[in-house]
């Protein structure tokens, strides 16, 4: 199966966010809640450092891969004016669901990030946060965020983290426990994704030197970059040190999150 088909299947089987809502039913407003809280308080507290949603009033936003809607509502509640795109076609109703517990009626649709159907020079803002590094050809979807872009406006991509302690555990388990022989790395990062589907989604992860460089060659020369995101969870063995792994002061692990974070934030400006 394709990369987008895999992706579809990933996320049409469980919303983003679902295992920290476990205890809720999937679609209401206590679910929602849940996901959302942790999702703020526990993965992605510095979010509102790094994107500046209190900016957003009255500009034309594009998100590309709005899940479950979380980052659409901080949209809305900005005043932006917004437009977003999911492949995942339950994602859609989803956030209308999500929404519309909070009296949106929020401009979403299914569409491919590498084939985005709208005109050049349409929008102030093109974001996508944790989605692209999903993709089959991100350069492309860069190159299109371009495209639909104003001249001056901005491009605020989050993907996952090559120099991150997370992804250094990943691999150093990887190898050393001779899971190696059985799959591969693309293998196994695949499997980060939690859910209860059978598919096997693309999980890319980039360094920033990396990245700079695809942003460069798809018309974006100059970038802002920073890291963010260490938790307990991210640490090597955290299964069975977790509860060791607690006992380390949060000021540690913002510390940890800012230089070696499993998150990779850019912004950048189409010249």
């Amino acid at each position: 199966m394709s990369g987008k088909t895999e992706a579809q299947k990933t996320w049409g089987a469980n919303p983003t966010g679902w295992t920290s809502a476990r205890d809720f039913a999937p679609g209401t407003l206590e679910f929602f809640d849940k996901a959302r809280e942790f999702r703020d308080n526990v993965e992605q507290p510095w979010l509102a450092d790094v994107v500046p949603f209190h900016e957003m009033a009255g500009k034309r936003v594009l998100e590309i891969g709005f899940g479950p809607g979380y980052d659409t509502l901080k949209f809305l509640q900005s005043g932006a004016n917004y437009t977003g795109i999911d492949i995942t076609p339950e994602n859609v109703e989803r956030t209308r669901k999500h929404l519309a517990f909070f009296g949106y009626e929020p401009d979403v649709q299914q569409g491919d990030a590498e084939n985005l159907p709208f005109a050049d020079a349409t929008f102030d803002v093109v974001y996508s946060n944790g989605v692209l590094h999903h993709v089959p050809d991100m350069e492309r979807a860069f190159c299109e965020a371009r495209r639909v872009l104003k001249p001056g406006g901005q491009f605020i991509v989050i993907l996952y983290n090559k120099r991150s302690v997370f992804y250094a555990g990943l691999v150093l388990v990887h190898y050393l426990s001779g899971r190696f022989r059985r799959e591969t790395l693309a293998q196994r990062r695949s499997r980060i994704e939690t859910t209860t589907a059978d598919a096997a989604p693309i999980v890319n992860v980039y360094s920033r030197n990396e990245l700079d460089e695809i942003l460069r060659k798809q018309g974006f020369p100059h970038s802002e970059m920073a890291v963010r995101k260490c938790t307990p969870e991210d640490l090597p063995g955290s299964g069975k040190f977790g509860a060791l792994y607690k006992l380390i002061p949060s000021p540690i692990y913002n510390v940890l999150g800012r230089a070696a974070g499993w998150y990779l934030i850019a912004r950048s400006t189409k010249l």
